[in-house]
């Protein structure tokens, strides 16, 4: 399924099949997105839900997609202060969800998008026990899951 486009809340289809800007939206907390923020060092690392910001000049609720493979996304946090995107990834491993170097071909940052009833499940790829699970939150946390039908699992 193809992202939701980061200038809407909506869902809308993407501009391209490979690569697109995307946020997610948190169903259950609205208003509040799957973010990002700089460390002391000035680098990338994810946060705790914020709230959706699409006007800032650097918005750290943005996120560029690329299709990486058949159905598998990467995304990595926007920097257009910097002129481009990092080269961190949004990263699973066990439960931990969090920013890393991306890695051609490392199925712990793969994500598949999956669109239901008018929400979106972000499935994480990964591996062994955990393969599978979807991107969760608790309002506090940001990490993974089974499915369990919940709205903390629901993004638009």
């Amino acid at each position: 399924m193809a992202p939701v486009l980061a200038l809407s809340f909506a869902t809308s289809a993407t501009a391209s099949a490979t690569a697109n800007t995307v946020h997610w939206e948190s169903f259950k907390f609205p208003g509040n997105c799957l973010s990002w923020e700089k460390d002391v060092f000035g680098n990338a690392r994810l946060s705790n839900l914020r709230e959706c910001a699409t006007s800032n000049r650097l918005d750290e609720s943005q996120w560029r997609g690329e299709k990486v493979d058949g159905n598998f996304w990467t995304y990595r946090p926007s920097k257009p202060t910097q002129g481009g995107w990092s080269n961190v990834c949004l990263t699973s491993y066990n439960t931990l969800v969090y920013l890393e170097p991306c890695q051609d071909g490392n199925w712990w940052q793969q994500w598949e998008e999956k669109w239901e009833n008018g929400h979106w499940r972000i499935q994480h790829r990964g591996a062994g026990q955990v393969a599978g699970y979807y991107l969760d939150t608790n309002g506090d946390r940001i990490y993974t899951e089974p499915w369990n039908n919940g709205e903390n699992q629901l993004w638009r």
